[in-house]
């Protein structure tokens, strides 16, 4: 009697631990959970997650660009045996071996000078010769400090446009993150509308056919009784096949659109997913002009075009600097000293001073100066006229983009209307048909307008949230809850 006992108790925890796991497996998702799971788990997410990253690290590295470096170089042991050619005084040649080894090491600090696109520099050094000839012979160099300045004249100053660029960029990078996940809720919604229509055909697919069948056995017997002609029966088998082949299309559909729905979301094959349409679509009341004033203020294809329009200038100032005359500043000056001794490198070290000036002047080149100037010019103002349509263009896609979402709430609610309308519609004839007061044609009529009906509903609800996702990356703004949508990685 235990022993039975045990194993009904054992067989009732397998049970529930087989009902748990496939209650685990079950998933029930509304639309805004699907957007969240996708913000979480998808590829696209993580991908764009990634990129924001990789922008952040390459700004960062050009913000090191306007700090001071510390660099600590050298060259050891540097050794080196070979023979070598002397001209004597006469004229004759001779030849000599030589064996030596010179090391060194340099540690400098750098800055670069954003305003001029000079570079300023502090260094020390220490060198030490070797030479191995009989008896080593060893001479040590050093420099304890050395202040150098290079600073070009009329050239081209990549920093200061960089300065203009970089930070641009990021911005860019940061909003471009946040539309691509609204971007990723966009499509998260048409796949979720897209997965539930498709259950919602497999649904009205296998409601047809069972109606249909039913619907087919009572032609049969009232065509046996000769109250139909053979038309009408076989009118009604057409309809139940095809609605059986209307039923293996639903499920492939179904079976396609579910996969493609999990993939987006990142969810396992292995779970089980339902779908639970939106109870309502809410009315929002939304000003074009304030949705162009966001969009203008949020989206990134306005900073774009102010990116394009700077990189033009950019090009064209360099043509300018690159074509006339420019010339470089080189000036140094610090300490240095020699000894045959260590001990004695750093006594009574010598001024050690530099100067150069170098310049080019181009003075014929076949007007190919010319000709990048003038190319760099047009392409300026062609930049500036096609910025000028693109903008034009961006306003009229916001503007038609918010009036047209504002005609989709009545849409719905027809739809909805519609929806009712119809299923009340066909119940009423399938019962008028059932007691033999309408043929069967005025019944599929009737089941045919309702399937439709359903169909026009979620194709409705499904235009109303793409709409309103579409409208949220334009804008970067969450009108539900009046706030700008921010996101951001941390590193």
């Amino acid at each position: 009697m235990n022993k039975k006992r045990l194993l009904t108790f054992v067989a009732v925890i397998l049970l529930f631990l087989t009902v748990n796991v496939q209650a685990q497996e079950q998933r029930t998702l509304t639309l805004e959970e699907s957007i969240e799971i996708a913000k979480e788990n998808s590829p696209l997410a993580r991908a764009a997650n990634f990129g924001l990253i990789s922008a952040k690290w390459r700004y960062k590295s050009f913000r090191a660009d306007l700090l001071p470096s510390l660099t600590l170089g050298g060259d050891a042991p540097n050794y080196n045996k070979s023979i070598f050619s002397n001209v004597q005084d006469d004229g004759t040649v001779t030849f000599s071996s030589r064996t030596q080894s010179e090391a060194s090491v340099d540690l400098s600090i750098q800055q670069n000078i954003m305003p001029t696109g000079g570079n300023l520099s502090l260094s020390s050094g220490i060198t030490r010769l070797g030479i191995f000839a009989g008896e080593n012979t060893y001479l040590w160099q050093s420099t304890p400090l050395v202040a150098s300045i290079r600073q070009p004249i009329f050239q081209f100053n990549s920093l200061k446009w960089r300065n203009k660029i970089e930070p641009l960029r990021y911005q860019i990078a940061q909003k471009q993150y946040v539309e691509d996940m609204e971007d990723l809720a966009f499509n998260t919604t048409q796949s979720f509308f897209d997965f539930l229509l498709a259950k919602i055909n497999i649904e009205v697919a296998e409601f047809n056919v069972t109606v249909n069948d039913s619907i087919y056995n009572i032609s049969q017997g009232r065509y046996q009784v000769g109250s139909i002609a053979e038309n009408d029966l076989l009118q009604s088998e057409l309809a139940l096949r095809n609605a059986e082949t209307s039923l293996t299309t639903a499920q492939l559909n179904f079976q396609r659109a579910e996969e493609n729905f999990k993939a987006l979301l990142g969810i396992p094959d292995q779970v089980s997913i339902e779908v639970l349409a939106p109870e309502e679509a809410p009315t929002m009341n939304i000003d074009v002009e304030k949705a162009l004033e966001l969009a203008q203020e949020n989206n990134s294809t306005s900073l774009e075009f102010e990116l394009n329009e700077i990189q033009a200038n950019q090009a064209y100032d360099q043509a300018r600097k690159e074509a006339g005359f420019s010339a470089t500043i080189q000036a140094s000056y610090g300490l240095n000293q020699t000894s045959e001794t260590f001990d004695r490198l750093y006594e009574d070290p010598q001024n050690r001073q530099f100067f150069s000036l170098g310049f080019e002047i181009p003075i014929f080149n076949w007007g190919k100066n010319t000709a990048e100037i003038q190319a760099a010019r047009n392409q300026q103002v062609s930049t500036a006229n096609t910025i000028a349509y693109q903008k034009l263009q961006f306003d009229l896609n916001v503007r038609s983009t918010v009036r047209e979402f504002s005609q989709l709430q009545s849409q719905v609610d027809l739809a909805r209307i519609s929806d009712e309308i119809a299923d009340r519609r066909y119940e009423v004839a399938k019962n008028r048909y059932l007691i033999g007061k309408i043929d069967v044609t005025n019944l599929f009529i009737a089941q045919n307008e309702k399937d439709s009906a359903r169909r026009s509903y979620i194709q409705a609800l499904r235009n109303y949230w793409t709409g309103y996702y579409n409208l949220r990356r334009l804008t970067l703004y969450d009108f539900e809850r009046n706030a700008p949508i921010v996101m951001d990685v941390d590193l």
